[in-house]
């Protein structure tokens, strides 16, 4: 394969960058949600392209367009090596799963994947600063005020859903977040299997064992997640909301991936992990009485149940037969990595907690068009699918016909018709679709 010379965000990887990206699994498609298939994931090579790798994300741009972008390339050359088959069989997707799992564009996403990260994560070398000496006894105290401190808070996106106008559309944009790990649980952690490092070692295979259901498939956790999603109506295969994921959710999903896909992440992964681990059970158990409070009684919740249980123990292990042991066993540079990774993780969820709460809480409203001429590009009918996040405060207006303009995963987009115009506030995400009439859309700035 061939192409172009890009003007990449990433220089020293541009071509392999666009390689990857233009590649059959990625290319667009003109509908808000992806088929039922693992091997569509689409992205705008174009606006890829126009990333600026001399300038990598802060924390103040992980809610970005370019944040966006940028990690939705970064999973899907992660996922290119992670194995996935059709719930069908392979009759009908043979030719999907030999292009997605194609050499060539495995090798362009290993030499893209480097640079890609520094672009994404580099941030947390500046909000996350571990200095001063440690020992055994202030990486314990460290680590159990973290957990104290995160048990002990209370939710703001359960909050924003006990709150919602529309709780079954908040939950189900939170729910879709969660897909992102949720459908392929404990992948990420299976980077760690192998190898030979003592004891902990087996250790980390209990928390793993659990996780994939004790080997009994109704019991995995993964499993759990699609019988939630079903019991609610959403469709439970992998990226079908690929156009709704928050760019600070794919954040911190990429950010396992990028600690274990990278052995000098390991002690920081075992960090991050532990502090999740000994903080999911009561977060899944508000959550489970949230989702009766919406659903009622039909709504499956032995995925909240379970880690609402589970992560008890889990979490008891992953301090004292894990992070405890190799801290003890590594000394003063682990130690630093570990909480590296506790405070990477604080930092990651508050990000995701904002931009999930933000984009729930926003109710777009269609209103008579604004006083000024729109002004930018037209959306015409039969474009390609997309979503982005609003770099300002931005007016769509609709000149003629009518447009759809889609914001959450489930429920229905909001009409904005001709001579009408909605405001899109800064850092939302939201796609437009217009109909089948010769229909323009242009945005100018909302001021």
């Amino acid at each position: 394969m061939t192409s172009a010379p890009v003007r990449s965000g990433i220089p020293e990887t541009g071509e392999w960058t666009s390689r990857f990206a233009t590649a059959p699994p990625y290319r667009p498609v003109s509908t808000p949600t992806v088929g039922r298939t693992p091997y569509r994931r689409p992205l705008d090579a174009e606006r890829i392209a126009a990333l600026r790798g001399d300038e990598p994300l802060t924390e103040e741009r992980t809610g970005s367009d370019e944040a966006l972008l940028a990690h939705r390339l970064l999973m899907n050359i992660y996922e290119s090596d992670t194995l996935f088959l059709p719930e069908e069989g392979m009759a009908a997707r043979q030719q999907d799963f030999e292009a997605f799992y194609d050499p060539a564009t495995r090798l362009a996403a290993d030499i893209a994947k480097p640079a890609v990260e520094r672009y994404v994560f580099s941030f947390l070398d500046r909000s996350v600063q571990v200095t001063g000496a440690w020992d055994l006894e202030s990486v314990e105290a460290h680590v159990t005020a973290a957990i104290d401190e995160a048990v002990h808070a209370e939710s703001p996106v359960l909050r924003a859903i006990d709150e919602s106008a529309d709780p079954v559309r908040a939950t189900e944009t939170m729910v879709a977040q969660m897909a992102l790990d949720g459908l392929t649980e404990a992948t990420a952690m299976s980077q760690n299997l192998g190898g030979a490092y003592g004891p902990e070692q087996s250790e980390l295979f209990k928390i793993f064992v659990d996780e994939f259901g004790y080997g009994v498939f109704d019991a995995k956790h993964s499993t759990l997640f699609a019988e939630l999603c079903r019991s609610i109506g959403m469709t439970p295969t992998a990226h079908h909301y690929w156009f709704f994921y928050l760019p600070t959710w794919m954040t911190s999903n990429n950010y396992f991936y990028y600690v274990t896909r990278n052995r000098l992440g390991f002690f920081r992964y075992v960090g991050a992990m532990t502090l999740l681990e000994a903080t999911f059970a009561p977060w899944f158990a508000a959550m489970s009485r949230r989702l009766k409070a919406v659903y009622g009684d039909g709504v499956d919740t032995r995925y909240c149940d379970e880690h609402a249980h589970i992560d008890q123990h889990h979490g008891r292990m992953a301090v004292r037969d894990l992070l405890l042991p190799i801290a003890r066993k590594h000394g003063p540079a682990a130690m630093r990595e570990l909480v590296r990774g506790i405070e990477d993780t604080k930092v990651l969820g508050r990000l995701a907690d904002a931009d999930l709460v933000a984009q729930m809480t926003w109710h777009p409203v269609a209103v008579a068009g604004g006083d000024r001429p729109p002004t930018g590009a037209p959306v015409r009918p039969g474009q390609d699918f997309d979503t982005r996040v609003a770099a300002a405060d931005e007016r769509l207006t609709v000149l003629s016909g009518q447009v759809e303009l889609h914001h959450s995963p489930t429920g229905d987009p909001l009409t904005v018709p001709a001579g009408s115009s909605v405001v899109v506030p800064r850092g939302r995400l939201f796609g437009v679709r217009a109909d089948r009439d010769s229909v323009v859309a242009t945005t100018s700035s909302a001021g």
